[in-house]
């Protein structure tokens, strides 16, 4: 389902080339692991939003980034990435029937209208990125409801059938036990 709906690598390389613009183009100065965990975090979106990787691959890549993103100390940086990120991980989600893709894409269209809004970016070519990403959340999102609703539910197993001849045990007499009286246990 993912493979149908999914971003193109080529926009998703675009996404990566655009949030490295990003921490290029302003913000305050990273602290000094922060490049590498920002640019880990990049690397795992690159992977995530590549054509051709699994539905697994994707979920992975975006778990991965998001953690490594919690370490990137530039503020543009963090919030793009996660936006995108999250992007990536709720229609994997949807497919893999794991976490909740609809909470994902609630959190990653916030962080896309914040990114359309930030200072330094409002009016740019990466506000505008974001605000189409924002566009193409929704259309997935669309997509993944409509699915859903012409999925049918799963049935529920078939009971076990009974042997024939087979009778149930009379149910117990009132003020009798239910069930073997236990023997007592001999003490040693």
């Amino acid at each position: 389902m993912i493979d149908r709906i999914r971003i193109s690598g080529r926009l998703g390389l675009a996404v990566c080339a655009a949030a490295l613009l990003l921490a290029a183009a302003g913000g305050s100065p990273p602290a000094a692991a922060a490049p590498n965990a920002c640019a880990q975090a990049l690397a795992y979106e690159k992977t995530a939003a590549s054509d051709g990787v699994s539905t697994q691959v994707r979920y992975d890549s975006s778990v991965a980034g998001l953690s490594a993103n919690q370490g990137c100390r530039d503020p543009q940086m963090h919030l793009v990435n996660e936006a995108y990120l999250l992007s990536m991980r709720a229609p994997a989600e949807h497919d893999l029937k794991i976490g909740n893709w609809r909470q994902d894409f609630t959190r990653a269209d916030m962080l896309l209208l914040q990114c359309t809004n930030w200072p330094g970016l409002k009016g740019t070519k990466h506000a505008a990125d974001c605000s189409t990403q924002r566009r193409y959340n929704a259309q997935i999102a669309k997509t993944l409801e409509g699915y859903d609703r012409r999925t049918p539910a799963p049935m529920p197993p078939a009971p076990t059938p009974t042997p024939s001849g087979y009778r149930p045990p009379p149910p117990p007499q009132l003020g009798q036990p239910a069930g073997p009286t236990p023997s007592p246990t001999p003490h040693r």
